[in-house]
């Protein structure tokens, strides 16, 4: 974990940012998801819609190793998490934890962080202190569980 290095995603890093999204998502994700929700998902990650959502306000971070893209979180309006992924070669060695922490670091005080996740990650969520808010739901294919984190 000592050579990862948390920073904020800088313009012209989209591709880069959403290939490694895309990476993770095929391999742990998609598996569960309709071919719909895959198509969604692709749509959302692109790297046009991370650079409008960049450009709109949305915090992105990025954990790296050797400068290279190894995790990313995403927050929007600094209290819900978009996005949040670590490269599987990364996963369990803090790296998804330092991200939180930055995140949570950066924002202007909110009491709790919400986020909506994918059905293979609450157990991950649940580690990081997250609880379920509701059972899971699905929309335009996309399935997940909302959960919240308190902070205050």
């Amino acid at each position: 974990m000592n050579d990862v290095r948390i920073r904020s995603m800088f313009a012209g890093e989209e591709g880069q940012v959403s290939e490694l999204v895309l990476k993770v998502f095929m391999k742990y994700v998609a598996p569960g998801y309709p071919g719909s929700g895959v198509a969604e998902f692709r749509k959302y990650a692109s790297p046009e819609a991370l650079a409008e959502r960049a450009e709109e306000g949305n915090m992105i971070l990025l954990a790296e190793m050797d400068y290279e893209p190894v995790g990313m979180i995403e927050v929007r309006e600094e209290s819900h998490i978009c996005f949040f992924f670590v490269d599987g070669e990364h996963q369990g060695k803090g790296t998804g934890s330092a991200l939180l922490r930055e995140a949570i670091a950066l924002c202007n005080g909110p009491d709790h962080l919400t986020v909506n996740s994918s059905p293979n990650s609450v157990q991950v969520y649940e580690h990081l202190g997250f609880t379920a808010t509701d059972t899971e739901q699905e929309k335009n294919g996309i399935r997940y569980t909302p959960m919240r984190l308190d902070l205050g």
